[in-house]
């Protein structure tokens, strides 16, 4: 197997990068290029100082790059987060007065007054009609809402039937 040499393949290989050389030397020494390059050396002598600060505060915390950020943090916490957490609260709160002969209303669309509940467990028996002998044990977070009990004033009162 004969023994190849790399320089008697690619002899203009240095001709090549000579000529390279000189031709990036000459598109430097342009002049555009040094009239480019003396326009970006006076544009920095004329920056102002970096010690000196620049505008008031209010147009420095607007520059930021971290003001809209914050912002839309700060808009999904009281646009969201706030409402929900006084949602759970409200629900918590009126979940801990369920008591007994409450009428509810469960998830599920069943209508029901309560027979027995205890404040530390989490099962809430209904009675679903009137004589109480069919009741359904549910749990307390399946309650969707406490029915309000109308005034005896009202003359036109729908829960009671007429015979």
């Amino acid at each position: 197997m004969p023994h190849l040499h790399f320089k008697a393949q690619v002899p203009s290989l240095d001709s090549h990068l000579l000529a390279l050389a000189d031709s990036l030397t000459d598109f430097f020494a342009s002049p555009a290029i040094m009239n480019l390059t003396s326009l970006l050396a006076e544009a920095g002598d004329a920056a102002p100082d970096a010690t000196q600060p620049q505008g008031n505060f209010i147009q420095q915390m607007l520059a930021s790059p971290l003001f809209p950020i914050v912002g839309v943090m700060f808009l999904f916490y009281f646009l969201y987060l706030a409402p929900e957490k006084r949602r759970k609260a409200e629900e918590a709160e009126r979940m801990s007065k369920l008591a007994k002969n409450d009428r509810v209303i469960t998830i599920g669309g069943i209508h029901g007054v309560v027979a027995s509940v205890t404040k530390d467990s989490d099962v809430v028996t209904l009675k679903l009609d009137d004589s109480g002998n069919m009741r359904m044990k549910v749990s307390r977070s399946a309650i969707a809402s406490i029915v309000k009990e109308k005034k005896e004033g009202n003359s036109g009162d729908s829960d009671k039937e007429t015979a």
